[in-house]
Order: C-alpha cells, then sequence, then structure tokens
C-alpha cells in the first residue's frame, strides 16, 4: 500500500513538474528569449505549429544583434522547434535582399523541375533573407536530403530550414 502511494505521488509530481502535460509554448519561450537580450522591440518570433519552426524577422543595426537573437531563442526553444533567423542587418545591402531571395527561389525552381528523379515532386520553397524552408512530401529520406543539398548549392543561401517529410504517398505522385 506505501508503495503504490509512493509510486503515485511520485508520478503525480513528474506530471507537474514537467509542464502537467501541457505543451510547451514554443512562442512565449521565443518571446522571451528576445526580451532577455533587449531585441523583443526590434525582432519579431513567429512559431509556426505544423513545422516546428520559429521564424525571426526584423531589422537590426548589426550583425552580432541578428546573430545573439538567433542563439538567445534556439537557446530558449531547444529542441522543440528550428529557428529560421530572417532578420535584416541595416545598411546598404538590405535593399538588395529581396533580389536575392527572388534569385534564389528562382534557381531553386529550376533546378528542381529539371532534375530527373525530382521534378514530380510537390516541393514549396520560401525564401527571406537567404533562408531557405523547404516543405511538402517526398518518398524517402534520400529525395529529402538531395533537396536540401541542391539548396544549399545555390549561393547566397545563409540557411536551411528542411519541414520536407517522408512519406510513402510522394513516391505514387512522383511516378505520375
Amino acid at each position: 500500500m506505501q508503495r503504490t502511494l509512493g509510486m503515485t505521488t511520485l508520478a503525480l509530481f513528474l506530471t507537474v513538474a514537467c509542464g502537467g502535460g501541457r505543451d510547451i509554448d514554443v512562442q512565449q519561450m521565443a518571446d522571451g528569449a528576445l526580451d532577455s537580450v533587449a531585441l523583443g522591440d526590434k525582432v519579431d518570433a513567429h512559431y509556426d505549429r505544423d513545422d516546428k519552426v520559429v521564424r525571426l524577422s526584423g531589422t537590426v543595426a548589426t550583425a552580432t544583434e541578428r546573430d545573439n537573437a538567433a542563439q538567445a531563442v534556439e537557446k530558449s526553444v531547444g529542441p522543440h522547434a528550428q529557428v529560421a533567423n530572417e532578420i535584416v542587418v541595416e545598411g546598404p545591402h538590405a535593399d538588395a535582399a529581396d533580389d536575392m531571395d527572388d534569385g534564389i527561389e528562382e534557381r531553386f525552381e529550376n533546378l528542381l523541375a529539371n532534375t530527373e528523379n525530382l521534378k514530380n515532386l510537390d516541393v514549396d520553397v520560401r525564401v527571406e533573407n537567404g533562408v531557405v524552408t523547404l516543405s511538402g512530401d517526398v518518398p524517402s529520406e534520400q529525395d529529402r536530403a538531395s533537396i536540401e543539398g541542391m539548396a544549399r548549392a545555390i549561393p547566397g543561401v545563409r540557411d536551411i530550414v528542411n519541414s520536407l517529410k517522408v512519406n510513402a504517398d510522394a513516391a505514387r505522385a512522383r511516378r505520375q
């Protein structure tokens, strides 16, 4: 009896200590991390629950501020989400970022369309300040890695957020 009561108490304690079974609030963690490095007023965090990605956007004065924001959020959210650092640094190159992003996206789409074993896959690409986000379904882990490598090789790409999911149904779509 005492042993059962002790095990029940331990289980209840662990449940409460680990958040009571509630979802972890990644958005709140990201916002708090930005506030902790005094960048909450310059940088916005948007959590995409489906892709498990925190997108950082906004404009800062230096590359150090951009890096500090990303590092703080990465440390805060840990394994719960990837961080896409899409923050723009003020200066003469800030205006060129959109043109560069359009070029990266166009280059990726051309590469994908001209790669025989990948061209019929439904892969979405988003480019923001040199950060490429890949999403959609692919038939294998090898295809997932190939597509990421293809994107990584494009000049101007700073980072990749690979949210591609391996799905057997994608293999059937490729054959059609």
